[in-house]
């Protein structure tokens, strides 16, 4: 495993990119945003310990959002390449178990996105409907 430094500002992750390296968050706050039409939405920040980019690291997908150092960050990185020979190893019905559980956690990722999208919409709508 390689340790690296993020200063603030400096993407970790990039929304789309197809690297499958899995990153062990140690230090410092990371936020974690999505591509949307009108803009960035800030899903979460997080702090050690956390891990970063499971997704891609497990099934190959592209990254689902953008993980940027908030603070100075610091992270082990291990690569997607040192495990895959470990990964040929597993048994043969923990790929579709894992595969499953995959979907099934970005599948909520995405309803709460629309969820909070729509909690925020509320609130607009009912801030601008009240007489001040």
């Amino acid at each position: 495993m390689e340790e690296k430094t993020y200063q603030p500002g400096e993407i970790i992750i990039q929304e789309g990119e197809t690297s499958r390296d899995l990153f062990f968050l140690t230090e410092g706050v990371v936020e974690i945003s999505i591509k949307e039409e009108d803009g960035t939405f800030i899903l979460n920040e997080i702090e050690p310990p956390q891990i970063l980019g499971e997704i891609s690291f497990l099934n190959g997908s592209p990254r689902t959002a953008t993980a940027k150092a908030k603070t100075q960050v610091e992270v082990f990185v291990l690569k997607h390449e040192i495990l895959k020979e470990q990964v040929i190893k597993l048994p043969a019905w923990l790929k579709p178990l894992l595969s499953t559980l995959i979907s099934r956690i970005r599948s909520r990722d995405k309803k709460i996105v629309e969820l909070e999208e729509e909690i925020l919409r509320l609130k607009e709508n009912s801030q601008i409907s009240q007489p001040s």
